[in-house]
């Protein structure tokens, strides 16, 4: 479709999202792997007991996602650490952010 046929057509709507109330309180975790294969990356996020010796998990959430998924989440991500810093953390450490 050419952008002239594209004129007339108004944006495509962003998706409807809804969060089941079983779900709404979410999860903690505090400890994070991941593996992936040549089709996808695999995320588990877990929650960890640090006051066990060795430290016991529990896997909270188990997240599959595309290689295309990784990059947007990782620019996703990117970008709201950045707005985050700006707003939480001291000039200083901001400074230093940048360097890395």
């Amino acid at each position: 479709m050419s952008d002239q046929e594209n004129e007339g057509e108004s944006p495509p709507q962003p998706p409807q999202i809804i969060l089941d109330k079983d779900q709404m309180a979410g999860v903690w975790a505090n400890f994070a792997q991941v593996s992936q294969s040549p089709f996808e990356f695999t995320l588990d996020f877990v929650r960890l007991d640090y006051l066990t010796n060795p430290p016991n998990g529990l896997v909270v959430s188990r997240v599959s996602v595309s290689p295309l998924f990784i990059t947007q989440l990782i620019d996703v991500l990117q970008a709201q650490w950045e707005q985050y810093a700006s707003r939480a953390m001291p000039k200083e450490a901001q400074d230093g952010q940048q360097d890395s």
